[in-house]
């Protein structure tokens, strides 16, 4: 892949019309298709990012699946699921270059079914990147955190919020008052070159802030996993979501609490990221 840089690569991505879906890895047409029949038993899911034809850091999407299993006492290995290869049938069956993909498997009456398909995705435009989102706080626990499963009455709740106040995304508060994750990503803020973000245990592991993890780790970048109290956000000077969609973006606002998009850590980290995707192919 050539070398591109933010503002040509992440862009606001108009969703695709796709005809197919894989029940069982066979191919099914979408029209009868609808993620109610999920809401019943208990859907355990992953969505991967394509990217140029390809499925993108697909290993830390097995690692979470395999913890969400465990966690939820189903003792399935993924690699038997061989999901490189069906992924690969779907892209090829639905001509797929850039979008997101949903994995689930359902488990419902003793038995399992899996679903891969298509799913509408919108991008971050490149001023979101360079200027910040705007994003709001909810009073909401989500139960068995660690565990990445469906949940349509938080969902819904939160796509309410973000459609009716005009952010972003919504960010989490427990009862206690502590900033634990976003709706559909994780949350980390920056105070004197030092990261923080949330302990493991309180939030959905996600792909994406593990690989900040793994560059902090590599650039020697401090990170410290802490509670974050919502009355003590105006103590950071930067801060940012990660996840499949939005990969790494800066926050400009959480409710009244300004933030500095700018923040020279967080452009290196966003570089950094960024990066990565150049050495997918």
């Amino acid at each position: 892949m050539k070398s591109t840089n933010i503002s040509e690569l992440y862009f606001l991505f108009l969703p695709k019309i796709y005809n197919m879906i894989l029940v069982n890895n066979t191919a099914q047409d979408s029209a009868g298709f609808s993620e109610k029949i999920l809401e019943t038993g208990l859907s355990i899911y992953e969505v991967i990012r394509i990217f140029n034809k390809k499925p993108i850091f697909l290993q830390d999407n097995l690692l979470r699946l395999d913890n969400s299993l465990k966690k939820s006492n189903i003792h399935l290995d993924p690699s038997t699921f061989h999901l490189p290869d069906k992924l690969e049938h779907l892209i090829r069956l639905e001509h797929i270059e850039e979008g997101n993909v949903k994995y689930v498997l359902h488990f419902t009456n003793g038995q399992m079914t899996e679903y891969l398909y298509t799913i509408p995705h919108s991008y971050p435009s490149a001023e979101a990147y360079r200027k910040g989102i705007d994003t709001m706080t909810c009073q909401a626990v989500r139960q068995n955190p660690e565990v990445k499963y469906l949940n349509p009455a938080l969902r819904n709740l939160t796509n309410r919020l973000i459609r009716d106040n005009h952010v972003y995304e919504v960010i989490l508060v427990d009862n206690e008052g502590y900033v634990t994750e976003g709706s559909r990503s994780n949350v980390f803020f920056i105070q004197e070159e030092t990261l923080y973000t949330t302990p493991a245990a309180y939030v959905l592991p996600g792909t994406s802030r593990k690989r900040v993890f793994d560059i902090c780790k590599t650039e020697k970048i401090s990170l410290e996993e802490k509670r974050i109290g919502l009355n003590t956000l105006s103590r950071y000077e930067a801060a940012f979501i990660t996840g499949t969609s939005p990969l790494i973006l800066p926050i400009r606002r959480i409710n009244s609490v300004l933030f500095h998009p700018d923040h020279p850590l967080l452009r290196r980290l966003m570089r950094s990221y960024f990066s990565l995707l150049e050495k997918t192919d």
